[in-house]
């Protein structure tokens, strides 16, 4: 779940003029433009959300993760067509996988639902859990079961997968494609915390601290971009259990409360802030391009090197 943003009122004076919110990928979306949005241009964001949640959602039974992992479409080789433009959230996995070496992995579905974290949010360990979570202990992984050529997925053997590292990011994407298409040059796409900002002056965006809601560690001032954050504090159950696991241990991460990334798209953003909580931030910088802030669980602060030339600013030590 991405933590909380706050924007400064003064800043989205050019984006009051239209406030567009719906419901999609179990949280509330916001988009803020200059003016009222048309409705067919509202429509086709709705339409893009439901086409997305159809395809990735792993609490839909109907959705086609669901389908290839309870085996409806066939005990493998399993090869679909996915909507046109999945290669970027494709090739985006696999270059997260390999800077992470392995630690960000989408078949990481299958430990969420052993940990309780399933469609039916039993918010219960499984029995045994323990001994079959991880790339440790045999759970298939990215480069071993999935392939893909465009947009053309194949997997070896039906198995759960699970996008949320990067889905809302990429979604927010797309859904900033549709504006621009239907002629909105400026707006603030907000995914409950992760925003893609398209706009002609700085929108200065608060990094709210965890479970302390309007109280914040830092700003950063954003024109064209996206700033996405990320902690388990509202998904959360049991002792140390929440939904931001390393794969290749399949448990939760520790010693690190929250992230937030500066990137260029909304995607890299989600999934790099997921990522800082398990894999070593400067070997993902030698594959990404970003600017971070990391707060640990001893309430520590730690920025990447040009984070206050964006400018940024952080407020604890």
């Amino acid at each position: 779940m991405t933590s909380s943003h706050w924007m400064a009122p003064s800043t989205l004076a050019s984006l009051d003029g239209g406030s567009f919110s719906f419901p999609a990928t179990g949280t509330i979306w916001t988009v803020r433009t200059p003016s009222r949005l048309p409705p067919r241009t509202g429509a086709a964001v709705i339409e893009h959300a439901e086409t997305f949640e159809a395809v990735w959602s792993r609490f839909r039974p109907s959705s086609l993760v669901r389908r290839i992992a309870d085996g409806a479409l066939g005990e493998g080789p399993i090869t679909v067509e996915l909507p046109a433009g999945s290669s970027i959230m494709l090739d985006l996995y696999d270059r997260l996988h390999a800077a992470s070496h392995g630690r960000i992995d989408p078949l990481c579905g299958a430990d969420l639902v052993e940990l309780g974290y399933d469609p039916q949010l039993s918010f219960t360990v499984r029995s045994g859990a323990a001994e079959r979570i991880g790339a440790f202990h045999g759970r298939g992984t990215w480069t071993d079961v999935v392939r893909h050529d465009g947009d053309r997925l194949t997997m070896s053997h039906p198995a759960l997968l699970d996008v949320g590292a990067v889905g809302k990011g990429f979604l927010a994407d797309d859904m900033g494609e549709i504006l621009l298409a239907h002629g909105i040059e400026e707006f603030v796409i907000d995914g409950s915390g992760d925003l893609l900002i398209h706009s002609r002056k700085p929108v200065r965006v608060g990094l709210e601290q965890p479970g302390r809601e309007g109280i914040v560690v830092g700003t950063v001032e954003v024109t064209r971009g996206a700033v996405c954050g990320s902690s388990p504090h509202r998904r959360s159950w049991g002792t140390g259990l929440h939904h931001i696991l390393d794969a290749l241990t399949g448990l939760p991460a520790k010693n690190i409360t929250a992230t937030w990334v500066v990137a260029e798209s909304c995607a890299a953003a989600d999934g790099l802030a997921t990522a800082l909580f398990c894999a070593d931030p400067e070997q993902l910088a030698q594959a990404f391009r970003f600017e971070c802030v990391i707060l640990s669980s001893h309430g520590r602060a730690s920025v990447s090197r040009g984070f206050c030339d964006l400018p940024g600013q952080i407020f604890t030590a």
